[in-house]
């Protein structure tokens, strides 16, 4: 009896023991790493723990006087866990001389060091932060918009940059809100590289809106997470670490736009920078066109071979009919058909027109 009793007592602390050998891998599979790595820069406890902050307006908008006006500040109390947070506050004009516009409010995080899982690669990376807007009047009021985004900006790559979260409408989040990007290719982060977060609100009204509103953030945090899915997986030569896809190709483009073009004096040039990827793992035929809005060409089209990693600035043609209103807009899309492999992505998005 006595016997039985011992093997008994045995096993159970032999099958507790193995219980806590085997927990800290089931922790260490789910390890995370969250940037930026300080808590106090995401969550905003004491002060803005090495945010910065900048405004800008577009068109004949001359901020207060002509047209609405936009106010970064930080809070100490009132976030989403009831600690700090930060505010980017609008506020309207009216009158005979007042004029539509375009107001932007930029918060951009500390610089810091991206490398996955505490040197480790990551699996799977993520972006998630809360949000509230106060912006029912502004959008009360037809023709007025407000939209917010956030991008990764890579400053060891010149400033290249990776839309975490698309142009979205600040409306709908009376309440602090939380939001969470759409997958995020982990093979579009490079560990060594310094990063920073930009959260961007757009205010955009006419001629008479004298309303204020704010755009509220806290809680901004980039995650890289392991996975035991991505253990022991083959990895693809040549492909920065797995299979190219569409989506992923996509990515890398959007990542690699400058965000700028040059249109020449006479207005009959548009002057465009394209990039292969490096991570794409093939040369790429890039195909580049402007318009001016969609299905609306600008410009004709040119196509280039291009070697993997390599960028060059290629002309496209204006076409005559189109000038004039080239020559009137401060930005203008850019559509790049990519093929690399056995893979194309297509990418049109809005650029920055310099003037020389």
């Amino acid at each position: 009896m006595r016997s039985s009793l011992t093997r008994r007592a045995g096993t159970a602390v032999a099958v507790s023991l193995a219980s806590c050998l085997l927990a800290p891998l089931a922790v260490a599979s789910a390890a995370t790493s969250s940037y930026p790595p300080e808590s106090a820069a995401r969550g905003f406890s004491g002060g803005l723990a090495g945010w910065t902050s900048s405004t800008s307006s577009e068109g004949t908008c001359l901020a207060p006087v002509l047209c609405a006006s936009v106010e970064n500040s930080y809070q100490a109390s009132g976030g989403a866990d009831g600690g700090g947070f930060i505010r980017s506050a609008y506020t309207g004009v009216v009158g005979a001389t007042t004029v539509a516009g375009t107001t932007t409010a930029i918060w951009q995080s500390p610089t810091f060091t991206y490398n996955g899982i505490g040197g480790d690669e990551a699996a799977a990376v993520s972006f998630a932060f809360d949000r509230r807007a106060s912006v029912d009047q502004l959008l009360a009021v037809a023709g007025n918009s407000a939209d917010y985004s956030v991008r990764l900006v890579d400053l060891s790559e010149g400033g290249e940059a990776l839309t975490l979260i698309a142009p979205t409408t600040l409306g709908g989040a009376n309440t602090w809100t939380s939001v969470t990007s759409g997958p995020i290719d982990s093979e579009s982060l490079t560990p060594g590289d310094e990063y920073r977060l930009q959260i961007t609100s757009r205010y955009t009204t006419g001629t008479s809106s004298l309303v204020s509103g704010n755009a509220d953030y806290d809680n901004v945090a980039l995650s890289a997470s392991d996975s035991k899915a991505r253990k022991g997986k083959g990895r693809g030569k040549g492909h920065g670490g797995g299979a190219l896809s569409e989506q992923r190709l996509e990515g890398l483009l959007r990542q690699a736009t400058p965000g700028t073009a040059l249109l020449s004096g006479s207005g009959k040039r548009l002057f465009v920078r394209v990039k292969c990827p490096h991570k794409a793992g093939h040369a790429c035929q890039t195909t580049a066109q402007g318009f001016l809005r969609r299905h609306r060409p600008a410009t004709t089209e040119r196509t280039v071979h291009l070697s993997r990693g390599k960028s060059r600035l290629i002309a496209l043609r204006v076409k005559p009919k189109a000038r004039k209103q080239v020559a009137k807009r401060k930005r203008l899309l850019v559509r790049q058909k990519v093929r690399a492999g056995k893979v194309t992505a297509t990418v049109l998005q809005s650029y920055r027109l310099i003037r020389r």
